[in-house]
């Protein structure tokens, strides 16, 4: 994902006929009309599963870096909230019916450690940050602590791909540079905090 969105970047700045891509965000920029519009196309987006980077990474295009932070973080958090109330209040049955074997193996992993759980899970580059939160919804984890776990576990790749998006739109290739370090970062950072919790509480492997 980080790599198409470099090139998708580099594409849109440099490809003759497509340059004017990145400045046509008028839409998306017309006063709070058009920021509205980016939670609610980006909280959807977000709650069915689709990859929240395109999210981030349209936000700094269009927004900036500390402003598209901002709004990428609360489009995720909507879009998680979402799932998450959704498995709790209508589709529990059927959450744990389609995800029973995976449910077994991590239900009582994140009802025990519901914050630190979903905030390592959310730190890892790789699984279905959708599955999570049907997960988290159908498990005991309580609401706070996946709003807090989400919000801080999702911000490293928020920043990473806002920064992507910003730095394709100004052409800052520092910004591209800072983001590779922050993915790896926080993907380090993830890795270190599941095998201490595995190894300390002989947890299952997170899949």
């Amino acid at each position: 994902m980080v790599a198409a969105c470099v090139a998708v970047g580099l594409a849109l700045r440099y490809a003759p006929g497509l340059r004017g891509v990145l400045g046509d965000t008028a839409l998306l920029r017309d006063g709070m009309g058009g920021r509205l519009v980016f939670l609610l196309a980006g909280s959807a987006i977000c709650a069915v599963g689709l990859p929240r980077q395109l999210v981030c990474f349209a936000a700094g295009v269009s927004y900036g870096t500390a402003e598209g932070i901002v709004l990428a973080s609360l489009a995720t958090l909507a879009g998680a909230v979402s799932g998450f109330g959704w498995a709790r209040g209508v589709g529990r049955a059927s959450v744990r019916r389609r995800l029973a074997g995976r449910l077994a193996r991590l239900d009582g992993f994140v009802t025990a450690h519901p914050f630190t759980a979903i905030l390592t899970i959310r730190l890892l580059p790789v699984g279905s940050a959708l599955m999570l939160n049907l997960l988290a919804g159908v498990s005991g984890a309580g609401f706070v602590p996946f709003v807090l776990a989400t919000l801080l576990g999702s911000l490293p790749q928020t920043v990473v791909f806002v920064l992507l998006g910003g730095g394709a739109r100004i052409g800052h290739g520092w910004q591209v540079a800072l983001a590779a370090v922050l993915f790896a970062g926080a993907g380090a950072l993830g890795l270190w905090l599941a095998r201490r919790m595995a190894s300390r509480d002989n947890a299952p492997e997170v899949p």
